[in-house]
């Protein structure tokens, strides 16, 4: 395992996945200390956030400038037409601003890897926002996010403070509002160290102030879905087959007096047809929509198809890293159906075992790949794969 892979298990490493998902996931922070660090250096550097800002044509809000107990306006680093203004940015931050770069893994191809990596393991969309923090201040007062994060402390140090759970797992329309919620009382606090690693399940209300020298970090978000959201397509998908969710509900239900309990038996049945909801066809619809909404990463790819008309049987190919597929055989059509990153392919039945094997491996010889196909069929297969953004040459 390295840090060229980014992957889930590296990122929480020496931690086992096993141990992430039954002792903390959705349950408690999880702080994993190092003492190496190096450890994410790979992923992002002090270098690397000095090219976006100075030469990239950042547009506010795809970067911020906030202060706890401050007030700063995007007229301080911005342009009227939305650019920012790298000087004034790095004034910002010189005087003890908090500089917010949002979507990086956007323009970073190391780390939409990484998120890629996450992805695939959490089977939801995943986010990096950057924070760099100077010494001895912070950005943002004690709040809870309401999806999880993941931080990755990269230069400097951070001491975090953790606080109660005002609400346990919150929905995407239960963000923080600091006039409503109470975090209530500090119960843990430690130090994040370069290298060191940070889970915060969400609605758990936490802050963090960078110590003797600047802080850079990752928080990565976690977009998970829930069973609310699956729960509320199964009455969308209910709705489309059954009248009875469709019926408009009882005239005068707005008026004082109303008796809903003379409607709580066709209630009652609404949700015990909701029951029957087939489990399986939600969740395969979840997983087309992931699917087909992830963003392609194909750096490199101008090369790949530049070299295609010289593809021989004798070269190496292989899947690209972390790639994200559902392949399924639809037997009533002979077919065989392959879906990943936007893109779907559809190929005789006869070329699924190749099919498979190709999109599995990560370095293997074309005229290797098992299944039924001749060299001149796999051929054939590896440059659709390759023009798709699927399979890199080696």
């Amino acid at each position: 395992m390295t840090d060229s892979d980014f992957g889930f298990d590296w990122t929480i490493a020496p931690e086992k996945r096993d141990t992430f998902f039954t002792d903390y996931f959705e349950k408690k922070p999880m702080v994993v200390r190092r003492n190496d660090p190096d450890y994410y250096k790979a992923l992002l550097s002090y270098e690397d956030i000095d090219r976006v800002i100075t030469t990239m044509g950042l547009h506010h809000p795809e970067i911020n400038v906030t202060k706890a107990g401050g007030t700063i306006t995007p007229e301080d680093f911005a342009y009227e037409s939305g650019m920012i203004d790298p000087v004034r940015v790095n004034q910002l931050f010189a005087d003890g601003a908090t500089v917010i770069l949002s979507g990086l893994h956007e323009r970073l191809p190391k780390l939409a890897r990484y998120c890629r990596a996450l992805e695939a393991v959490m089977s939801c969309r995943v986010q990096t926002n950057i924070y760099m923090t100077q010494a001895q201040t912070q950005g943002f007062k004690a709040h809870y996010d309401n999806h999880d994060v993941v931080v990755l402390q990269i230069e400097g140090t951070k001491e975090w403070r953790i606080y109660d759970t005002p609400v346990d797992l919150p929905l995407n329309s239960q963000a923080f509002n600091p006039h409503d919620v109470e975090i209530g009382e500090e119960t843990d606090r430690f130090l994040l160290h370069p290298g060191d690693m940070l889970y915060v399940p969400r609605g758990l209300a936490h802050d963090a102030v960078a110590t003797g020298e600047p802080s850079l970090h990752i928080t990565t978000g976690l977009m998970l879905r829930t069973w609310a959201d699956l729960m509320a397509e199964a009455v969308h998908v209910l709705a489309h087959d059954d009248v009875a969710f469709r019926r408009a509900l009882p005239p005068g239900h707005a008026n004082a007096g109303f008796d809903a309990t003379e409607h709580a038996a066709t209630y009652a049945a609404l949700i015990d047809k909701l029951a029957d909801a087939p489990l399986a066809k939600l969740l395969a619809s979840f997983k087309m929509e992931f699917l087909m909404n992830r963003v392609p990463r194909v750096e490199g790819q101008m090369a790949q198809l530049a070299r295609l008309d010289g593809l021989s049987v004798g070269d190496r190919v292989g899947a690209r890293p972390h790639l994200i597929y559902d392949l399924a055989r639809l037997d009533e059509d002979g077919i065989v159906r392959l879906v990943s990153q936007g893109t779907e392919i559809v190929m005789p039945d006869f070329a699924h075992d190749t099919l498979a094997y190709a999109v599995s491996h990560d370095d293997f010889t074309i005229a290797d790949m098992p299944g039924e196909l001749d060299d001149a069929g796999k051929l054939v297969l590896v440059k659709r794969l390759i023009r798709e953004g699927l399979l890199m040459l080696h």
